[in-house]
């Protein structure tokens, strides 16, 4: 009996010794254990768990720690950040995390983030010379590459086929498309969230396709007589009954009262479950862009060991056939020009999505990383909730926006002077 207790105490130390020989690699995200994402995330990382890989010897050992904050009203990604920035300050960072690219511009000033060119990993490169030109671009700071374009989709409309057939690509055609629906059916056609996500939409399909010019000091172009195209745009929509303001679009679609409405390609997977009278058209943008949204992956600084283990998660994560089957379960596009025979089958499956993959691939606007639009996308926000919800003063509210704005680009061209 005293030899089987020995020989139990042996093994358990020898197990502790082993685990403490481990690399544990600490992995912070936005994806909520329950849903589909986040289910599909977990995933990859209990795979990458049980194949073992190593770094000196050592197994590598993920920790996939949702950050998203918990309560239906609150915003994943905002609360991430703020756990980010409060972990930067308190030296406290994770391995590695999914970030938005102007997050990404912050890090990058206080110098936190390790650059992927200096691991000089083949199959890193690889990756970073499929992407889109526009995703490539926007993982880049100073010529160096400092994240990796991960969960990425596309901002589309979709459309309850009860109620229209399809959707034109022309901006003008599409309003007119509008204006037959209700004329139609008699209720509003597009409802729409009041929310930076619609002020961007809209700007990018009918005004410009920058938000910011970036020279010697970076200007804030969606100001001024910008600014009031959008304004006098949604008016103008909104007083011929084309839009219905609601503060959960999602829902009025899936209950039938919204034949159309603003969403990423996020949502396609669950919807196409939901009903088949449920599609997918890319946005109005013959002479406009699409906006993208989704985070990238990045490494924080630590250890180079640590920053190796890192490397070989992303990497796996990154991998085309993992990578392709987190979007096909997720709704979340490939961000690579190529792709393999299993998503090509699946795109081919689904010909609606395929038709706005194919459409959107080459207008694509990816936000600009510059650290202030985190600020300038919560001003917005505002903006569209005080003019067009509470009815306040548009001349007021435009002024306030525009103070607010200038006030926080001269603390970014502070940084930026420095910086250049």
């Amino acid at each position: 009996m005293k030899l089987l207790i020995a020989m139990v105490c042996v093994l358990m130390f020898l197990s502790i010794v082993a685990f403490a020989q481990d690399i544990k690699i600490s992995f912070w995200h936005a994806f909520s254990p329950k849903s589909m994402r986040g289910k599909a995330l977990q995933l990859l990382v209990d795979e990458f768990n049980q194949k073992g890989f190593k770094v000196n010897g050592k197994k590598i050992f993920v920790d996939s720690i949702y950050k998203g904050g918990q309560g239906s009203f609150n915003n994943p990604y905002n609360f991430l950040f703020s756990e980010l920035l409060k972990a930067s300050y308190e030296k406290k960072l994770p391995h590695v995390s999914i970030a938005y690219e102007n997050w990404v511009s912050q890090f990058y000033e206080v110098d936190v983030i390790r650059d992927f060119d200096s691991f000089n990993n083949t199959e890193i490169k690889d990756y970073i010379n499929n992407l889109y030109p526009d995703f490539r671009r926007s993982s880049e700071i100073d010529g160096k590459v400092y994240s990796l374009s991960f969960n990425k989709s596309l901002f589309v409309m979709y459309y309850n086929s009860k109620y229209v057939d399809s959707l034109p690509t022309d901006f003008n055609k599409f309003i007119m498309k509008l204006e037959e629906m209700r004329k139609r059916t008699g209720i509003a056609p597009l409802y729409l969230e009041p929310n930076e996500d619609a002020f961007i939409i809209l700007y990018l399909l009918s005004v410009s396709d920058e938000f910011f010019q970036m020279g010697s000091k970076i200007q804030p172009l969606f100001l001024g007589e910008n600014l009031q195209r959008v304004t006098r745009l949604v008016n103008e929509l909104e007083s011929k009954g084309l839009i219905k303001w609601t503060d959960n679009s999602y829902e009025d679609f899936i209950k039938n009262r919204a034949p159309m409405i603003l969403a990423t390609t996020s949502k396609y997977t669950d919807l196409k479950m939901r009903s088949q009278d449920y599609y997918i058209s890319p946005l109005p943008a013959d002479s406009g862009k699409i906006y993208a949204a989704g985070t990238n992956l990045v490494i924080f600084k630590s250890t180079q060991e640590d920053e190796l283990a890192s490397l070989e998660f992303i990497r796996y994560l990154l991998d085309p056939v993992n990578l392709e089957k987190f979007c096909i379960s997720t709704g979340y596009i490939v961000p690579t020009m190529s792709y393999s025979n299993v998503y090509s089958e699946f795109l081919d499956m689904n010909p609606d999505y395929k038709k706005v993959l194919e459409y959107s691939k080459d207008r694509i606007y990816v936000q600009q990383p510059v650290w202030a639009w985190e600020n300038v996308r919560y001003f917005l926000n505002d903006y569209m909730l005080s003019v067009f919800v509470n009815k306040l003063s548009v001349e007021l509210q435009q002024k306030d926006l525009e103070e607010k704005v200038k006030q926080i680009m001269v603390n970014q061209n502070l940084k930026y002077r420095e910086g250049g």
